[in-house]
């Protein structure tokens, strides 16, 4: 018997459905634009049709309802012609009319028209033998209406059953009988349906109000989230808007309570700064990451829409399994894989969008700046019409755009990804830009005892940057905001590119645009990360799993300066200099898990050996002043030439082991413990052991909980203690640097000298240890629709590695590194969600907050009362980072007001005048100087605050995220160089309210001279307040109905708007409050200054975040 589906044409290629794809762009637009309301075809119809067949009816009558018919083929043969001839007539009536005096009846299953032959004619037929009934349609998410891939179809009480293709459709033969099925999907509400006839059958899932079985991803293996006795967050794609987000670190921002995660710059291409629960060091605070079991130096290599899952391990019993590496927090990222028995199915996902900076500093113009000029100093020109706003000259609308496809399917014992993407990006400032393209493929079999994987991720970015200048004058936003409106961007009259220059009665001020065209800082990046495993299963419930990693990253820099004056110096030839950075790394790992179920007993136990080999290599090169027209290095100056390059080697081995357990699902206790080697230390301190021990207790499974089970679903109480390490620190500290070429004469002979010129750190150093002790409760209301984290810990790191300065009399130079300091952070986590529906909208509410504060409560060397930093500093009894600042207090008035700001008789501040800055006494000696700084700030919130909520209606979707910081201060540097009076640049419009006798303002007088230090950098004329609250992100969606796209050969449609830092309420005024510092990537040697820049906007070159809308579309197929 043949059935046949009036439905779309089996066989089409994916190629062929790829070509479409771009044929369809305009008429999906259009189709947005004016028929976003529509719910499917019309059900009028009008036929013209004469002596034809009924399937040729059929079709025409699909053609213009979108309904499919559903017959035997037999059962037409027979059927005599017809002819219809009607205008707006309803479906009912016209199937009347073709099935007029014929042997058959119709029904009508939502979109399918089931023909059956009458029950008198099938009566006279001849009996036929007994055959199967078939029953077809779609499983879908009763949220979302999106098809479930990979559902279970069975026919209840037997093995007989099939799965859903991609586009959630199955087909499945019964019983002349019938009987019933039972539809299945991990995380869905199971569904039974009686059959009793042929025909289609769609169904809807519910999502399980609690999946109690949720997996989350921990160190080598996966746990059931009911069973994890530690602080571990999880961030689901859904949740993220992966789709259009350029990082994955910007797309987990304020969703993770306890991880903050903030802007190092706006730049195209530009990652986050990531702390997990506050700083635990002076060096390198950055988490541990790992994708798809090897370990990166940055996650952002990872293109988001590949990302299935990220945990975030943030306490001792998760990550202790990582030892050494972990003190910072563990950051998993798992990217997607297959899935068994589901057909394969193509998405492309593609957006286009614009950026611009949404904010600009307000500067004087030129006769605003002419007139103050003129009216405080001689010499000024008479104002000539020429007013250049200088970030306008710099900044544009910058175009963004980017495309990426996955390949996924799966037969019974394999399962494949396949993606790739391109994402290009034109920054905001003129001429930089990035662009990137990605390619990923993860594959899994698996038969009998064997299974074995890999995945390959290739990453190959171009990118732009600005020329930078070395500091705030000569820099690119620095100098945009200084140099004066009246000096032009081009002038015809001046050599070596006609650019317009500052007058040389002004500070030293580079013409940005000119830089911004004549120097080309380009680099070329290529990273390779490649994972293979193969696990054998032994004896039931023990595996061995042998993993090998490797990652490669090469990065080739070139920074070409042509021939041009940009108004402060000129270069008449060109210059140019080369580098190359290559970072190389292996990882082999060994582990042995046992895992088995007894009556009320779960155990599960892991060992494992692992070893890993870092190197690094650098090359430079560089020469002055080559030929015009030539860009390659042996054509520049001989005589110019420099080179330079390095290179360092590292290793790490571990063994480690892990026990979980859990009874009855009542009470969990897991212990882990690890012993690193690291050769980044002296012989006989290369080893550490790292061990940790947690606790959990499933309340609502106890017997006595069962009369609260109404009230609250879930009770679980955790708690944790362990040992983490930090070992990032250079790589041969405790060795003697040489310099050479200290020749001397010796005997009339020259003879080579060399001496030690480092002083090296003793040979005991050795790991950081942070010592964490972590509590926790989670709550399930309202038949856990609502559901309650809290977290509340303490986190305390000995032996901090401080780079502590020697005397020169100790006969050699330089800071060794010591273990010297300890550090401690305390706080609290509470995370919130709340899920359900109500009719057809679905609605997800998210809320964290987290709260982290810091000391440093101990120098453990000399007298202890070391201070690290300068303006920012770490202290003990004092905030990591803490401003330490000359407090103002307001604006001297009068003479009186000066004279009475004395002590002992004597003016405290001598030079002061009415309108000059009052700076407070602190330490009453009657003078102000640097003995007066004090405490005035953190630059770390005292809140971080996270609001999401996802909601879907019908085809419509829509999800927003805010964030909001508050507690935390910024020094301003930007600002004191645009309101600082003693240099001739420009000035913030500020200057216009500046104190003088008849205006008694809060801003100093203006003067050029400054005798009492109004513009002194330590006080805190330069702090302000950095809390902020931001609309981080609004996307809107619709799925264009289905029977829309059905005749197209796609299976899904969605078209979206998105935009990205809609708007932030700040008191600051500098362009971002999201200030994070500079990025130290891991393995180089710690710094303070690193740590302690958080909260200092006084990079120059560092972009400002712009402001993003997309329009996007998905396609499934």
């Amino acid at each position: 018997m043949l059935f046949r589906h009036a439905g779309k044409h089996p066989g089409t290629s994916v190629f062929a459905q790829m070509l479409k794809v771009m044929k369809l762009a305009a008429f999906l637009l259009l189709v947005l634009a004016m028929q976003v309301s529509a719910t499917g075809y019309s059900q009028k119809l009008t036929l013209n049709m004469r002596n034809v067949t009924l399937s040729k009816v059929f079709r025409e009558i699909r053609k213009q309802t979108g309904y499919t018919f559903f017959y035997n083929t037999e059962m037409l043969e027979q059927t005599d012609k017809v002819s219809l001839a009607v205008v707006q007539a309803d479906l009912e009536d016209v199937l009347s009319k073709c099935l007029l005096n014929k042997k058959l009846n119709y029904s009508i299953v939502d979109n399918t028209i089931i023909l059956s032959v009458k029950a008198n004619e099938q009566a006279n037929e001849a009996p036929r033998p007994v055959v199967n009934i078939s029953v077809f349609g779609k499983i879908t998410d009763a949220t979302t209406g999106e098809p479930l891939s990979g559902a279970s179809v069975k026919l209840k009480g037997t093995t007989k059953g099939t799965s859903t293709d991609a586009k959630g459709s199955y087909t499945l033969q019964l019983p002349e009988n019938g009987g019933v099925l039972v539809v299945s999907f991990i995380g869905y509400e199971p569904v039974e349906k009686a059959v009793s006839q042929a025909g289609a059958l769609d169904i809807a899932l519910k999502p399980k109000a609690v999946q109690t079985e949720e997996l989350v991803v921990v160190g080598y293996g996966t746990q059931k989230r009911k069973d994890v006795t530690g602080a571990v967050s999880s961030v689901r794609v859904s949740n993220i808007s992966a789709n259009v987000s350029k990082n994955i670190s910007s797309a987990i921002q304020g969703r993770v309570p306890g991880v903050a995660v903030e802007a190092a710059s706006g730049a195209p291409g530009a990652g986050m700064v990531v702390t997990i629960r506050g700083m635990s060091t002076l060096g390198n605070n950055a988490p541990l990451y790992i994708v798809d079991g090897v370990f990166v130096d940055n996650i952002d290599g990872v293109s988001p829409n590949d990302v299935e899952s990220i945990e975030v391990l943030k306490d001792a019993a998760t990550a202790s399994i990582y030892g050494s590496r972990a003190a910072n927090g563990v950051v998993i990222v798992t990217t997607k894989g297959g899935r068994k028995e589901t057909a394969p199915k193509l998405e492309v996902d593609t957006w286009f969008g614009v950026q611009s900076v949404p904010k600009r500093m307000s500067l004087l113009n030129g006769e605003q700046w002419t007139n103050l000029m003129s009216a405080n100093m001689s010499g000024i020109p008479k104002y000539a019409g020429i007013s250049t706003n200088w970030q306008d000259a710099i900044f544009r609308q910058a175009f963004l755009t980017r495309t990426n496809v996955n390949f996924s399917g799966g037969s019974q014992n394999f399962t494949y990804n396949l993606s790739g993407g391109y994402l290009k990006e034109n920054g905001t400032i003129i001429n930089t830009n990035y662009s990137a393209a990605n390619f990923r493929v993860k594959t899994e079999y698996n038969k009998g005892r064997i299974r074995v994987g890999e995945t390959v991720i290739i990453k190959r970015g171009n990118t732009r940057n600005n020329p930078g200048g070395g500091d705030a004058v000569h820099s690119i936003v620095g100098s945009a905001l200084m140099m004066p409106a009246t000096v032009p961007v081009y002038d015809p009259t001046q050599p070596l590119g006609g650019y317009g220059r500052r007058p040389t009665f002004m500070k030293n001020l580079s013409n940005p645009v000119a830089r911004l065209e004549n120097v080309e800082n380009t680099s070329k990046d290529l990273s390779l990360l490649a994972n293979a495993f193969v696990e054998v299963k032994l004896i039931e419930g023990l595996k061995y799993k042998f993993n090998v990693g490797l990652t490669q990253v090469q990065s080739n820099t070139r920074i070409f300066s042509g021939s041009f004056d940009d108004g402060n110096s000129a270069n008449p030839l060109p210059d140019l200099q080369q580098g190359t950075n290559t970072a190389n790394s292996w990882l082999a790992e060994n582990t042995l898990n046992y895992s088995r179920k007894l009556g009320k007993h779960n155990i599960d136990a892991l060992v494992g050996y692992t070893a890993q080999k870092n190197m690094y290599t650098t090359l430079s090169a560089s020469r002055d002043d080559l030929p015009i027209g030539t860009t390659t290095l042996g054509a520049g100056l001989a005589t110019s030439q420099k080179n330079d390059g390095s290179a360092n080697t590292s290793a790490i081995v571990s063994r480690f082991g892990r026990i979980m357990y859990s009874y009855d699902s009542r009470y969990l206790f897991s212990a882990s413990v690890r012993r690193d080697g690291s050769s980044r230390f002296a012989t006989g301190f290369q080893y550490g052991s790292f061990p940790s021990f947690s606790a959990g207790w499933n309340l609502h499974n106890e017997h006595f909980f069962s009369g609260l089970t109404n009230a609250v679903n879930t009770l679980k109480l955790r708690g944790s203690w362990g040992i983490l390490g930090n070992q990032e620190v250079g790589n041969y500290l405790t060795q003697n640097s040489i310099s050479n070429g200290l020749n001397y004469v010796q005997g009339g002979a020259l003879w080579p000298g060399a001496i030690a010129s480092g002083y090296a750190s003793p040979l005991n150093l050795s790991w950081e240890e942070t010592k964490i002790i972590n509590l926790g409760v989670d709550a399930g209301f309202l038949n856990n629709k609502l559901f309650v984290i809290f977290d509340v810990f303490n986190k305390k790191t000995n032996g901090v590695l401080l780079n502590v300065p020697f005397p020169l009399s100790a006969g050699k130079t330089g800071s060794p590194t010591l273990n010297a300091g300890v550090i401690e952070n305390k706080g609290y986590e509470i995370s919130l969600e709340y899920t359900d529906r109500k009719g057809d909208l679905n609605y997800r509410l998210g809320f964290n907050l987290a709260h982290v504060s810091n000391k440093m409560t101990s120098i453990d060397i000399g007298s202890g009362r070391q201070e690290f930093g300068g303006i920012s500093r770490a202290k003990v009894g004092y905030p990591i980072g803490a401003f330490f600042l000359i407090k103002t207090d307001g604006i001297f008035n009068s003479k009186e007001e000066v004279a009475a700001h004395s002590k002992d008789g004597k003016l405290i501040q001598p030079n002061a005048q009415p309108g000059d800055i009052r700076y407070v006494d602190a330490n009453n000696d009657g003078i102000i100087d640097n003995q007066d700084e004090q405490n005035l700030g953190s630059p770390f919130p005292k809140l971080n605050l996270g609001l999401s909520a996802n909601l879907s209606w019908r085809g419509f979707d829509m999800s927003l995220f805010l964030e909001a910081v508050t507690g935390n201060k910024i020094y301003n540097a930007r600002r004191k160089w645009m309101d600082k009076m003693n240099e001739v640049t420009n000035f913030s419009t500020d200057v216009l309210n500046a104190w003088t006798p008849e205006n008694h303002s809060g801003f100093p007088r203006f003067t050029l001279s400054d005798p009492n230090n109004n513009n002194r950098d330590n006080s805190d004329r330069w702090l302000e307040d950095g809390s902020y609250l931001r609309f981080k992100r609004l996307e809107i969606g619709y799925n264009i109905p289905k029977s829309l796209m059905n005749k197209w050969g796609i299976d899904k449609v969605r078209v979206f708007a998105s935009g990205e830092n809609l708007f932030t309420i700040t008191k600051y005024k500098g362009y971002n409050p999201d200030i994070g510092g500079a990025v130290q990537t891991s393995g180089t040697a710690p710094s303070a200054g690193t740590t302690l820049s958080r909260g200092m906007d006084n990079s120059w070159d560092v972009y400002p975040l712009s402001r993003t809308f997309l329009l996007g579309l998905n396609l499934t197929f």
